[in-house]
């Protein structure tokens, strides 16, 4: 398969008037579907192979003997998509281990657009097309479908807050398909205060909490002339500090997260900024490369996070991408 990276929605408030499609925002991973004469693979937002993680998609290939979609992995609790679900799995690449966790906790996909059919490329297409030409395709098994898509922007999202789903993604119905670009044709809003963080340290627990963390330390990439509230106004590229997360976390979780910070310590800070609410406390700093997803009721007039709760963690995101939304 050709590198091709997902379209990107833009952080933003809810679009309205003619010219747009509205979408439910689903709390999953991003994956594409590459369906040709070699097989079937599953390809991840960054472009990592997770065939092996998914072994009820596999199905997909009887989708067409030549197709591209682009969609989202979901794991479903009671009904509702659940992030804490679907992180027993995303990360399974032994398959004996994620042909028993498919017994136990299924995924589907959700498949919201189609890139390529029979050889043609579609993604110059406007959106209006693509969408008709997915829906014709008969995307629907036990373990997948194509999600409705909605031409009531405030009815979608006010569906999605009576749901309890994560919001709404609005798409512009002339729009092509940008593979890699993150642009205001797509627009997600999210329901609830929620987003991803990069780590850049982790602070000593008490109690003997598994692997020793108490609480996450947490920022974001600066964008060009976005100010800080707290500190000053970074350069584009620094990385700017957002508080800290501590709770939400079961020993599981705590353990992992543990194992994959470990091997990133560094002897500096990586934020911009040293943040002065932790100066004197027993902090390790690490590379910032792990991504986790947290959230929040509030940014405080400091620029920092208000009860933030941990939500899982993100090995689909690039760390760089990660910015104030």
């Amino acid at each position: 398969m050709d590198a091709v990276l997902p379209m990107l929605a833009s952080a933003g408030p809810l679009p309205t008037g003619p010219g747009w499609a509205y979408e439910l925002k689903w709390d999953g991973v991003r994956a594409l579907v590459d369906v040709s004469p070699a097989g079937m693979r599953i390809v991840s937002r960054r472009g990592n192979e997770v065939t092996p993680a998914y072994p009820e998609l596999a199905g997909l290939a009887r989708v067409a003997p030549d197709v591209l979609l682009d969609g989202e992995v979901v794991a479903f609790r009671e009904g509702r998509p659940s992030f804490a679900a679907l992180q027993t799995r995303m990360h399974v690449r032994s398959t004996a281990a994620a042909r028993r966790l498919a017994a136990q906790t299924p995924v589907m996909y959700l498949a919201f657009d189609v890139l390529r059919l029979y050889g043609v490329d579609l993604t110059a297409r406007p959106y209006t097309e693509r969408r008709a030409t997915l829906e014709r395709l008969g995307v629907d098994g036990p373990q997948w479908t194509v999600p409705p898509s909605f031409d009531d922007g405030p009815a979608t999202l006010a569906a999605a807050e009576q749901n309890g789903l994560e919001g709404v993604v609005a798409k512009r119905l002339a729009a092509p398909y940008r593979p890699g670009a993150r642009t205001t044709d797509w627009v997600k809003v999210r329901r609830a205060l929620r987003q991803e963080f990069v780590v850049g340290g982790w602070e000593a627990g008490e109690g003997g909490r598994a692997g020793g963390i108490g609480a996450l330390l947490l920022g974001y990439y600066a964008e060009p002339g976005q100010p800080d509230p707290g500190q000053h106004e970074p350069d584009a590229g620094d990385l700017v500090y957002a508080g800290q997360v501590g709770s939400g976390f079961t020993a599981r979780s705590l353990a992992e997260t543990a194992r994959r910070l470990a091997p990133l310590a560094r002897q500096t800070p990586p934020f911009v900024l040293v943040p002065p609410d932790v100066r004197g406390r027993e902090i390790t700093w690490v590379e910032p490369v792990v991504v986790v997803e947290v959230e929040f009721a509030e940014w405080t007039p400091e620029g920092r996070l208000r009860f933030a709760t941990y939500q899982g963690t993100r090995t689909d995101k690039d760390p760089r991408e990660v910015g104030r939304e």
